[in-house]
């Protein structure tokens, strides 16, 4: 027999019926961003060179963007405000990694985050091969957790061998073996590869977005989401009222306001940048579409309080 949910902690259809009620233009936004992205990334791959930097700005990062927008559109539409807030994060993630490539090198800074990714799985596929460094750590691991990998697919050692020699293959190229090598280098006795952006010296995510110049985002959106995310905070999930502890509802829309000036901001900001870069021509059209479409919606957020 199925579980019934508790009203008070998880009441789905009341959530959801204060989302159309009070939302529904707002999550028609999103809607129509995610949809004006989807072209977007087509458009704009078609009008740009074509090399490793549109390759990961258009078919990746952006991508990523219109992916978590589509993805806070379906959350919001069911009252899933706070957990709204995860998709909102990643969108920043990607947003900045943008505008990181296009501050400059960017061919090299593209191509840097697609090692970065070979490597990862080069590791992968390492932690699956008998005798390797990689693999007797690993081993440990799925021990511990009472997993054994191989008896449950006995052709994995052979899989992730073939695999590994491809990955070899392909970072042996004269484009990418420069920057393996500098993986490498900058990896030096540590325990696991810096990221694609630690090469140009930035050690956290925080120093790509003051370097772009979006610190402020950061510093306010970005820490709610990791707080989210993290489950950096109680006041989320309970509140202390006199000597009684009141748990607060998982799906309520107590801060959409704040949700929707993160995640719409990203958006629009990021489809304007990879418009003047790759379809400069657009830039005009594109304004008269935020000042007729989603201006209103974004700008007129009905306020909601809650009793928790």
């Amino acid at each position: 027999m199925q579980e019934t949910p508790h009203p008070a902690i998880l009441n789905r259809e009341e959530v959801k019926a204060v989302a159309l009620q009070h939302f529904a233009k707002q999550t028609e936004l999103l809607r129509d961003l995610a949809n004006y992205g989807s072209n977007l990334i087509v458009r704009a791959f078609d009008s740009s060179p074509k090399k490793m930097a549109e390759v990961v700005v258009c078919g990746v990062l952006l991508k990523q963007v219109v992916a978590m927008v589509d993805a806070a559109e379906v959350l919001l539409s069911a009252g899933c405000g706070h957990a709204s807030f995860l998709p909102a994060r990643t969108a920043f993630e990607a947003s900045i990694y943008i505008d990181w490539i296009f501050a400059g090198d960017s061919e090299r800074r593209a191509t840097r985050y697609v090692v970065a990714n070979y490597r990862d799985e080069r590791l992968w596929a390492s932690r699956v091969i008998p005798g390797t460094a990689e693999e007797i750590a690993f081993t440990k691991i799925a021990q511990f957790l009472g997993v054994d990998i191989h008896a449950e697919r006995p052709t994995l050692a052979g899989e992730a061998s073939t695999h590994l020699t491809e990955v070899d293959r392909i970072l042996a190229q004269p484009n990418l073996a420069a920057i393996d090598q500098e993986f490498a280098a900058a990896r030096g006795k540590r325990k696991r590869d810096p990221e694609w952006y630690e090469l140009d010296g930035l050690p956290s995510i925080r120093q790509v977005a003051e370097k772009v110049d979006r610190l402020p985002e950061y510093e306010f959106f970005y820490s709610k989401g990791s707080q989210v995310t993290h489950t950096g905070t109680y006041k989320d999930h309970v509140r202390f009222v006199d000597s009684h502890v009141r748990f607060k509802p998982i799906r309520h829309l107590a801060d959409v306001n704040m949700l929707l000036n993160f995640i719409v901001s990203i958006c629009v900001g990021t489809y304007k940048k990879t418009l003047e870069m790759y379809r400069p021509g657009e830039t005009t059209a594109f304004a008269k579409k935020y000042l007729e479409d989603w201006r209103d919606p974004f700008m007129n957020v009905v306020p909601v309080t809650y009793n928790f």
